[in-house]
């Protein structure tokens, strides 16, 4: 202050350029302005920071500090920017008198408010570490259970139709999982019948006809590992989802209960990744579920896994098998878990599943059929169906096709029985009925009536072959429209343009040639749509500016540009730690179309947002130091244009090559432009499931056929 005072020269009009003894090319004036410069930054970015901790309190009266707080710091910011861009011949004692009282309430509010904001977010943090891990995982796994409720109950209702639910038959099957055929515990020299009863009371066709699954997990010796097998469309993922839905009803009334999660084993896609690794990341990617939450439940027992696909990972099979029993063995509070598998393909490996039980689901019985098709009021088709013994009535033992039957054809049937010659062609002739009748069905729900949002059949039916296509390629039964690659492209072609398109695009961060060498590469396009960091990272965030600062103050022997420098380097230290220290979300499903994508862009324009001031300071430095006029305009396009550098960096990335991922596939005509209203057509249309992002075909049949179009 005594540099300040003595500079205050007598006559209010004469301009003051007092040279300081720090450097000879350095004034009081580039000082103050460099000063003024500063705090206003800081205050532009309390003021970026305040709004998300109004949104958050809860009381009035914090609430108007807040707001109090946010209308001063606006005011000071406005001062500020008007005196830092004053001209230097109007620099005079009047002149800084108003930059001093500046400076001085600028301290006053912004240092006490950063500290404020720092520890706020800190006590916060160190509140969840103390915390033991029961009460941290609570909120989650009560947000959990009614997210996978939701999935469950829109997936089984999808797999109905019109709400007509066919009693499935099992038959034990525990010599599949390594167990002998009947289990006798504490048996009597001469047990009476009434001893003897329990060991007919089985999961058969013959003594319990639609016994729910339920109560065969449930059994003693089953305790809750179990396999479950079944021919293709026989209703295997339906029971699973009827299963989930019992237990996750069961797990919301009763906290010692586990939480059931299916879990698609198609998307295990690295031999050797651990079961339980593999867990910890699809959770993380499906629900935000921190990695330490779902570690934790996995080794004290609160996660039940519900597997299903097995069949699909084909070749691999064996060596999930294997990575699966590791899994059990390693896992000591792991009690329970269930797992899907075709029955032909199981059977075909050499690995077996060490569970306790396993059931396999029969083909319907005739009176079955008769008794759904009357239910429909379909009776006619039953005489059809009837004379094809070889044909129709062997898929409609199945209950996928039986569903498929009065859709396809609705006018009646006309089949005849048929006599074969070999195996050979009895078995061209039911893969010929199998197609026949999906392309009737296919044919059906695309030509229904709709509204004036719908599309051409031929054009729906290309979509949902390259859709199909795609997944058979990548291996996934699963679809979001976020996790769509480079490698969709088909043709080198198709990768020349897309890497053209990223080079053109983010040409002034990367440049041509690296945005075309990254489209050739395929490279994977990563998600940027969360900007939860724990408080550890914003605390190096905030080191690195204070080690910033140090320099600069060193700095400062040399000259006034190095103390310019280290205030840049606090500003960014703290800028950076405040917006990745920023809490997020513990639990957030993604339950819209394309939302990872979407987040990436919001999260763009936030960071881009808080950078803003420090992207003016980068540009407004240099010509404080060396005493020039700092232009508002100029300035505020210079900043902003760090600030969406830095911002696109950060998440918009993802962003720029998702949109020319969909361009090239677009014009290709393998996707329409409104990729979600198109998926969300084929959902009305019952030819693709849709729960909240994610898509998938109604049967893995369907989607093969697609696939074979």
């Amino acid at each position: 202050m005594l540099l300040v005072k003595n500079a205050i020269a007598p006559s209010s009009q004469t301009p003051l350029r007092i040279h300081t003894s720090l450097s000879p090319h350095m004034t009081t004036l580039n000082l103050l302005q460099a000063l003024l410069l500063l705090i206003c930054v800081l205050l532009s970015t309390i003021v970026a920071l305040l709004p998300s901790v109004f949104d958050k309190q809860k009381s009035l009266s914090g609430r108007c500090v807040i707001f109090g707080l946010l209308a001063v710091c606006g005011l000071l910011v406005f001062i500020g920017t008007g005196l830092i861009t004053t001209e230097q011949a109007k620099q005079n004692a009047d002149w800084i008198h108003k930059v001093y009282w500046t400076l001085v309430f600028g301290c006053v509010f912004a240092l006490p408010t950063m500290v404020y904001l720092l520890v706020n977010r800190q006590s916060k943090n160190s509140k969840r570490s103390s915390d033991t891990p029961e009460v941290i995982s609570q909120p989650c796994r009560q947000e959990l259970l009614a997210s996978m409720l939701t999935d469950v109950i829109v997936r089984v209702e999808d797999s109905l139709h019109d709400d007509q639910l066919i009693p499935l038959l099992m038959e034990d099957r525990r010599e599949e999982v390594g167990r002998p055929p009947e289990v006798t515990v504490n048996a009597k020299p001469s047990p009476s019948w009434l001893e003897k009863l329990p060991k007919f009371i089985r999961v058969t066709a013959e003594s319990e006809p639609g016994k729910k699954i339920i109560d065969v997990f449930e059994r003693d010796d089953i305790a809750g590992r179990l396999l479950i097998l079944g021919a293709p469309g026989s209703g295997k993922t339906t029971m699973l989802l009827e299963l989930a839905q019992d237990l996750i009803l069961a797990a919301q009334q009763q906290p010692e209960k586990p939480i059931p999660v299916i879990f698609e084993l198609s998307n295990w896609k690295d031999d050797k990744q651990a079961i339980a690794d593999w867990m910890v990341a699809d959770l993380k990617f499906r629900n935000k579920i921190p990695e330490a939450i779902t570690r934790e439940w996995l080794e004290t027992g609160k996660l039940l896994p519900l597997l299903d696909g097995l069949d699909e990972l084909k070749t691999r099979q064996g060596k999930c098998i294997a990575r699966i029993n590791k899994f059990l063995q390693t896992t000591s509070g792991l009690s329970q878990i269930v797992v899907c598998c075709r029955e032909e393909e199981y059977k075909a490996g050499e690995e077996i599943l060490t569970l306790r039980g396993a059931v396999c689901l029969k083909p319907l019985e005739e009176k079955q059929i008769q008794g759904y098709l009357q239910r429909l009021n379909c009776g006619h088709l039953w005489h059809g169906i009837q004379n094809d013994p070889d044909g129709l009535l062997a898929l409609a033992k199945m209950p996928l096709f039986l569903h498929l039957i009065p859709v396809a054809y609705p006018n009646g049937l006309e089949s005849k029985a048929k006599r074969f010659n070999s195996p050979d062609e009895l078995e061209v002739y039911q893969e010929k009925c199998r197609k026949d009748l999906f392309d009737a069905y296919i044919k059906h729900r695309l030509e229904m009536p709709h509204d004036c949002q719908g599309y051409d059949p031929k054009d729906s039916k290309r979509w949902l072959t390259w859709l199909a296509t795609s997944l058979k390629k990548q291996k996934q039964t699963e679809f979001f429209i976020e996790k769509m690659q480079p490698i969709f492209l088909d043709t080198t072609k198709q990768k020349l343009i897309f890497g053209l398109i990223l080079g053109l695009i983010s040409g002034l961060i990367f440049g041509l040639i690296l945005g075309l060498i990254s489209g050739l590469i395929d490279k994977k396009i990563e998600l940027a749509d969360d900007l939860t960091i724990t408080w550890e990272k914003a605390r190096k965030g905030l080191i690195s500016g204070l080690i910033g600062l140090i320099f600069g103050l060193i700095g400062l022997i040399f000259g006034l540009i190095g103390l310019i420098f280290g205030l840049i380097g606090l500003i960014f230290g703290l800028i950076f730690g405040l917006i990745f220290g920023l809490p997020g979300e513990e639990i957030k499903n993604r339950n819209k179309p394309n939302q990872g994508i979407k987040d990436s862009a919001k999260n763009t324009i936030i960071i881009s947002c808080i950078l803003l001031p420090a992207g003016m300071l980068l540009y407004a430095a240099p010509l404080v130091v060396r005493g020039e006029f700092v232009e508002p305009i100029s300035t505020m396009i210079s900043g902003l244009g760090w600030a969406l550098i830095f911002g696109i960096i950060s998440a918009g990335l993802p962003v720029i090559q998702h949109f020319a991922l969909r361009l090239i596939l677009w014009k290709s005509g393998a996707i329409p432009w409104n990729y979600a209203r198109f998926l969300s057509y084929a959902n009305e249309r019952r030819l693709i499931k849709q729960v909240g992002g994610r898509y998938r075909f109604i049967h893995d049949l369907l989607r093969e056929h697609f696939a074979k179009m």
